[in-house]
């Protein structure tokens, strides 16, 4: 199975030179983890919504190494009129690999894995095509193992418990 197969081929995607107000707003409407940051048509990097709370919250990553509680947290230490100024581009993660329409699923799981699991941008020609997050590939191996061989077998067959009475998986 291919990269193509799988991937989102329209990601939610937002300009570096966007606000990271903007960006929260576009994850909140998307209800997508993940956005794919652009510089024209090429994509540059990824933000999402720990990447946002990280601007927010300073002590976010020593919070979630610790499993720590809301009570030890102290927004006041963070000066919040910067905020409505700060860039996208400021507070992304750079990408630096991107995956191939045309490579196999398996390779770009590895890269996901390698990358932190979240999801990459899919480029071709040196544009952005798509998009490829764990749910993506979880969606398509699912779709290969169960959907796809299910819909082989004659239309009786798949109705809920036919087959399964008759000694058939």
């Amino acid at each position: 199975m291919l990269v193509k197969e799988a991937m989102n081929r329209n990601p939610p995607r937002i300009h570096d030179t966007a606000t990271i107000k903007e960006a929260a707003e576009r994850v909140a409407l998307t209800q997508a983890g993940e956005l794919v940051v652009t510089a024209g048509e090429a994509a540059v990097g990824m933000v999402g919504a720990e990447d946002l709370l990280r601007c927010l919250v300073p002590e976010f990553d020593e919070l979630l190494e610790e499993g720590g509680a809301p009570s030890r947290l102290h927004p006041h230490r963070r000066s919040t009129d910067l905020l409505p100024h700060l860039k996208v581009r400021e507070v992304m993660r750079r990408v630096r690999a991107f995956l191939d329409p045309e490579q196999s699923l398996e390779s770009a799981f590895g890269q996901l894995l390698e990358g932190g699991g979240k999801a990459l941008p899919v480029v071709s020609d040196g544009k952005l095509v798509g998009c490829l997050s764990m749910v993506d590939v979880a969606r398509a191996l699912m779709w290969r193992d169960r959907v796809a061989p299910a819909q082989g077998q004659p239309a009786v067959e798949r109705r809920k418990g036919r087959g399964r009475e008759e000694g058939r998986p």
